[in-house]
C-alpha cells in the first residue's frame, strides 16, 4: 500500500469522530438507565474483581481470568457505575485499535469499522462490563495490529496471553504460530507458550502448587450443563443476531470484494479466527457432544466482532464507492446509519435485575434490616452485591454449605430455588431437608411462580436473646 493510499485512508474524518460520540453517547445513556448486572456471570466477575485480595485462593480455579480479574480491581473499588464507565473506555479503545487496524488494511472508508463494530448488538451490549469477552477481543486486535506492523515478537506474546482473558482467545495465538512457522521464524515460535507459563506461575504462586493450574484444567471438560446445549446450527443461524444485520450483509458484500481483488491471502488471519471461534464454541455448547459446560451464550463468539467489522467495511466501502451520483453516498450512508443504530439498540437493553434478582435483594434487605447482628449464609453473587460482601466470605455474610450451616451458631439463612444447590455450589442440601432441620425456624417466605424463597434463623439455646 503507498504512502498516499495510507494517507487517504488514515484521513481523521468527521465521520470518524461522530461514530465515536455515537458510540459513546449511546453506551453512557444504557449505563445510566441500567439498574443491574448483564444478565450472567457479571454480578460474580464484580465481586471477584472488587474483593480481589480477600478472594486470591479462589481465584486460581477453572472459572477466574487473571487479566480482566485484576484489570477491574481497581475501578471496582469505586463502584458498579464507576466500573461500567472505565469498561466503556476499554471498548472504545477496542475501537479505535480496530480503526487502526483498518487504516493499514488500506479501507477506503476505514472510519465505518467503528460503528460496524461499535453497535455490534451482543458486543456493545457486553462493551460497558467486566466480563471477559472484550479485554479478549481487545487482546486478539492488539496482536493483529502488530502483526500488519512487522512486529511479529509483540503480536504472538500478546496474543499468547490472550488465554488469561479467555480461554478460546488462544486460537489466535495458534493462528499467528502457524503464520510464523510457516514464515520460519523459528526464534518467535516460544513465546506462543508465554500466556500459559505466566498463568501457571501465577497460580502456582498463589496455590502453593504447581499442580494446581492442571488439576483444575483436568476437570473443566466434565462440567456439567446448567441448561440444555445448543444445536450444531446455533450460532450459525444467530449471526446477524449477534453483529447485526447491516454487519452480516455487508460482510458477505466484503467478502466478495476481498476475493475479486485477489486480498484473500490477506484476509487469511482475520477469516480464521472467525471460522475457529464460531466452530470451538459450536462444539463447546453443543448439546450433541457435550464437551464443557458452555450452553452457548451467544457473547462468546461476539470476541470475533471486529474482524467482522472490518470485513464489513470493505464491502461497505465498496458499495460507497459504486454510488452515483454523489448525493446518492450521503442518502445510503444516512440509511446504513439508521439500521445499525435502531438494530443495536432495540435489540441491547439496558441491563436490570431479574425477577429473581429483585426477590432476593428484598429478602437480603428486609435481613439486614430485621437481624443486623447476625451473619447471612446464601451463595447468589446478587445477595454479596448487596451486602458489598467478598464472595469468599467475611463478618457479616458466609457462603451456604454444610460446613458452615454446622459452624454458626446463630446466623440466617436465604434459600433460593437457583443458586442454594446449583451446579457450582455443591452443597448437598436441598429444600426439604431445610424445612426438617430442627435447628431452623422459617420467619419468610416468598413465592415467585414455580420458585420457593425461604429465610431461615438458626438459633442455638444459648443465643436466643440476640436479634
Amino acid at each position: 500500500m503507498d504512502k498516499l493510499q495510507v494517507k487517504r485512508a488514515g484521513e481523521n474524518t468527521p465521520l470518524l469522530y461522530f461514530f465515536f460520540v455515537v458510540v459513546a453517547v449511546i453506551g453512557s445513556v444504557w449505563i445510566v438507565l441500567s439498574d443491574g448486572f448483564y444478565f450472567i456471570d457479571e454480578p460474580a466477575r464484580f465481586l471477584y474483581s472488587r474483593f480481589v485480595l480477600q478472594s486470591l485462593p479462589v481465584t486460581v480455579e477453572t472459572w477466574h481470568r487473571p487479566i480482566p480479574q485484576w484489570l477491574f480491581a481497581l475501578p471496582a473499588q469505586f463502584g458498579h457505575t464507576f466500573t461500567m464507565f472505565f469498561a466503556l473506555a476499554l471498548f472504545l479503545l477496542l475501537l479505535d485499535v480496530t480503526y487502526a487496524i483498518a487504516v493499514l488494511k488500506g479501507i477506503r472508508h476505514a472510519e465505518w469499522v467503528v460503528l460496524l463494530a461499535g453497535l455490534q448488538p451482543v458486543l456493545f451490549d457486553i462493551s460497558y462490563t467486566c466480563l471477559n469477552e472484550v479485554p479478549a477481543a481487545l487482546a486478539v486486535v492488539l496482536a493483529y495490529w502488530y502483526h500488519l506492523r512487522n512486529r511479529h515478537a509483540a503480536s504472538l506474546a500478546i496474543a499468547s496471553l490472550g488465554i488469561m482473558c479467555r480461554p478460546e482467545a488462544y486460537i489466535f495465538a495458534g493462528i499467528l504460530f502457524v503464520a510464523y512457522l510457516r514464515r520460519r521464524e523459528w526464534t518467535l515460535l516460544p513465546l506462543v507458550l508465554l500466556g500459559p507459563i505466566v498463568w501457571i506461575a501465577s497460580t502456582t504462586v498463589i496455590s502453593g502448587n504447581i499442580t494446581t493450574f492442571f488439576t483444575q484444567w483436568a476437570g473443566y471438560s466434565n462440567v456439567e450443563k446448567y441448561m440444555t446445549g445448543i444445536s450444531l446450527a446455533y450460532y450459525v443461524e444467530n449471526l446477524h443476531i449477534v453483529f447485526g444485520i447491516a454487519q452480516v450483509l455487508f460482510f458477505a458484500a466484503g467478502a466478495v470484494v476481498i476475493a475479486r481483488s485477489g486480498k484473500s491471502a490477506d484476509a487469511a488471519i482475520p477469516y480464521a479466527f472467525i471460522a475457529a471461534t464460531v466452530l470451538l464454541n459450536t462444539l463447546s455448547g453443543s448439546e450433541l457432544l457435550h464437551w464443557t459446560g458452555s450452553v452457548g451464550d451467544l457473547r462468546y463468539i461476539a470476541v470475533a466482532g471486529p474482524f467482522v467489522a472490518l470485513v464489513s467495511a470493505y464491502g461497505l466501502s465498496a458499495i460507497i464507492e459504486a454510488a452515483r451520483p454523489s448525493y446518492a453516498r450521503s442518502q445510503l450512508s444516512a440509511a446504513v446509519i439508521c439500521l445499525v443504530v435502531f438494530n443495536c439498540i432495540f435489540t441491547a437493553r439496558p441491563h436490570s435485575w431479574s425477577n429473581h434478582d429483585r426477590v432476593s435483594i428484598e429478602m437480603t434487605r428486609a435481613a439486614r434490616t430485621g437481624y443486623p447482628g447476625l451473619t447471612l449464609l446464601n451463595n447468589n453473587p446478587v445477595v454479596q452485591y448487596e451486602m458489598d460482601a467478598a464472595p469468599t466470605g467475611g463478618p457479616m455474610y458466609a457462603v451456604l454449605n454444610r460446613e458452615t450451616l454446622a459452624r454458626f451458631d446463630n446466623c440466617l439463612v436465604l434459600w433460593d430455588p437457583y443458586t442454594a444447590n446449583s451446579i457450582f455450589s455443591r452443597t448437598g442440601l436441598t429444600t426439604e431437608a431445610m424445612l426438617r432441620d430442627s435447628s431452623l425456624t422459617l420467619i419468610e417466605q416468598y413465592r415467585n411462580g414455580n420458585a420457593e424463597y425461604l429465610l431461615f434463623r438458626k438459633q442455638s439455646p444459648t443465643g436466643l436473646a440476640l436479634k
